[in-house]
């Protein structure tokens, strides 16, 4: 690889990438927002590499890579992304491969983060702590125990996990300090998975949601998983049950859930993701902000975040660009390259 190609290009997102010039010594790295001097669009990277060979790429959440994108891409010499996350669904898997380019993610960085901020939503919502806030009348209507009469003991609720990998089992440890009963369903995962962790495994989405307490999600976003909490698997939930999302927003179809938590079907809920972020425009985000419906709670995808995660998930990205620059087999590639 000639000495051009030695440059990793961080493509959306970040400002200095001074870290990572921490963790590169000798590679030239570079923050795209730096070099265009505002949002970057894929336009913008596409002309930024032409003028400036990269040979890896940094990815956050902001740019999509299109299947156009990619194959400009791997023209131009890039051997690959490493996107600075777990989740991949802004990049076209199937077109990355047709261009011969190695897409990698950072899947472990912030799995004590997420679960905790998961379980902590989840006692937020079975300890039923939404309501109104107190008004003029209190404190004779608000300082009443009574509104928390539909709440049940945690311990022996029936917690259903959608998803059971690093951060599902991760929040089932937590669950289980309470007392709360693990239930997940997860295709993908090996057989035994449940024995291991002492949970129980079902074979199918019915499964994990009828008569369950609690679902919470922790699955990729892909096609088979998009609106897979749609109406019809809301219906299967109880009443009283909750439901916790620090996944991705669009697993569940928002429309829906707003309608089941304006019916009352669903006695609360708490996201961290929505579709569309930032949420211009979003009906269960407008109800939110409105104090239209005092059992949802709305949390901006920090789920992730904190000084040490936020520090981690940077060096882990740039020791993966290394390994692309320096044409080694990744630690956690999505794709291979043919």
């Amino acid at each position: 690889m000639g000495k051009t190609a030695m440059r990793v290009l961080v493509t959306d997102f970040m400002g200095e990438p001074d870290l990572e010039r921490e963790i590169l010594p000798g590679v030239e790295v570079e923050s795209l927002l730096m070099l265009v001097g505002h949002a970057p669009t894929p336009a913008d990277l596409l002309r930024v590499v032409e003028e400036r060979p990269a040979g890896a790429l940094i990815a956050w959440h902001e740019m999509f890579f299109s299947a156009s994108t990619l194959a400009a891409l791997g023209q131009a010499g890039v051997r690959g992304i490493v996107r600075a996350g777990v989740g991949y669904d802004n990049v076209d898997l199937e077109a990355a491969r047709a261009a011969g380019m190695t897409i990698c993610n950072v899947p472990d960085y912030g799995t004590d983060e997420v679960a905790d901020h998961a379980m902590a939503l989840l006692l937020w919502c079975l300890r039923g702590l939404g309501g109104s806030p107190p008004g003029a009348t209190w404190p004779e209507s608000w300082w009443d125990a009574g509104r928390f009469a539909a709440i049940r003991r945690l311990q022996g609720r029936a917690l259903a996990r959608l998803g059971f990998g690093r951060i599902g089992q991760a929040v089932a440890r937590r669950a289980h300090a309470f007392g709360v009963d693990v239930r997940w369903y997860d295709p993908s995962v090996p057989r035994g998975q449940d024995k291991v962790t002492r949970t129980v495994r079902v074979e199918n989405l019915h499964d994990l949601l009828v008569d369950a307490d609690a679902l919470s999600i922790h699955c990729l976003l892909s096609e088979e998983t998009r609106h897979l909490i749609d109406a019809q698997a809301l219906a299967l939930l109880p009443p009283h049950a909750v439901l916790v999302n620090t996944a991705r927003g669009s697993v569940v179809d928002e429309s829906a859930l707003l309608a089941a938590l304006r019916s009352g079907h669903l006695a609360a809920v708490a996201l961290d993701v929505l579709s569309h972020e930032p949420p211009v425009g979003n009906a269960l985000y407008d109800a939110y902000s409105r104090a239209e419906l005092p059992s949802l709670l709305v949390t901006p995808h920090v789920a992730w975040y904190s000084q040490q995660s936020a520090a981690e998930l940077r060096r882990k990205a740039a020791a993966e660009a290394g390994r692309l620059l320096r044409g080694e087999a990744p630690w956690n590639p999505i794709t291979s390259r043919q």
